[in-house]
């Protein structure tokens, strides 16, 4: 029944629903919808439920694509009064993930479809014009340093290859300080490669680790535990 109501009311008329609940709940506008396409609204009540934001150390987000993720992050740091820099890195070249889903397709036609001959960081830019707490790193995650002592958060939704999935955890892990979590897009969904990597992070941290848990359909977060 709730699923015919909705599709009598016009779609402008659920978009501007969809965006008034966002502002009432975050106390924020939301940027274009079609810039965030993992959900990032997991993201923040995480992060406020977990008072995440109350720990030591910056937060890092590695995979930005069209920058509504980071926009989220940026103005949630903001309305919260809390003074940490979001370190955002991309290499901002939509040819560059060939790592093929349970579809058939690789992310990089994915992306593709999705710009629609549009330039990626073009449009990073301009949603995130005004997200004065974030530090653009373009480049490759495996060749970037990220310049902050302590990460208090990160957020894994690079290059989708094992190699890279890999190497974006070590790339934040040993910052990571007592309770931060790392979170990870794709988990246990289209990509079984990153799946698999995860799990074998898991593994191999599981003395460092005090708490895992899932939300949604494919977003995992690990809790580093004391030092």
């Amino acid at each position: 029944m709730r699923n015919s109501i909705k599709k009598l009311i016009p779609l402008e008329l659920q978009k501007f629903k969809k965006q008034y609940l966002f502002k009432k709940k975050y106390g924020f506008s939301s940027p274009p919808e079609f810039t965030d396409m993992s959900g990032y609204e997991i993201l923040l009540d995480t992060i406020i439920q977990q008072k995440i934001y109350q720990l030591n150390g910056d937060f890092v987000e590695i995979g930005v694509f069209l920058g509504g993720g980071t926009y989220k992050l940026s103005k949630l740091l903001e309305k919260l009064g809390v003074n940490k820099k979001i370190y955002a890195i991309d290499i901002f070249n939509p040819e560059f993930d060939k790592t093929v889903c349970t579809q058939g397709k690789t992310m990089s036609e994915l992306y593709k479809k999705i710009l629609k001959e549009k330039n990626q960081y073009e449009i990073y830019k301009e949603i995130t014009k005004d997200c004065k707490n974030v530090v653009t790193l373009i480049g490759d995650s495996k060749k970037i340093t990220i310049l902050c002592e302590k990460i208090a958060f990160a957020y894994i939704d690079g290059n989708h290859s094992p190699e890279y999935v890999r190497n974006d955890f070590y790339l934040v892990w040993d910052k990571v300080v007592s309770h931060g979590v790392v979170a990870f897009d794709d988990y246990g969904y289209d990509l079984p490669q990153v799946t698999k990597t995860i799990n074998q992070l898991i593994g191999e941290q599981s003395s460092n680790i005090l708490k895992i848990w899932t939300v949604g359909l494919k977003t995992i977060f690990i809790q580093k535990d004391e030092k």
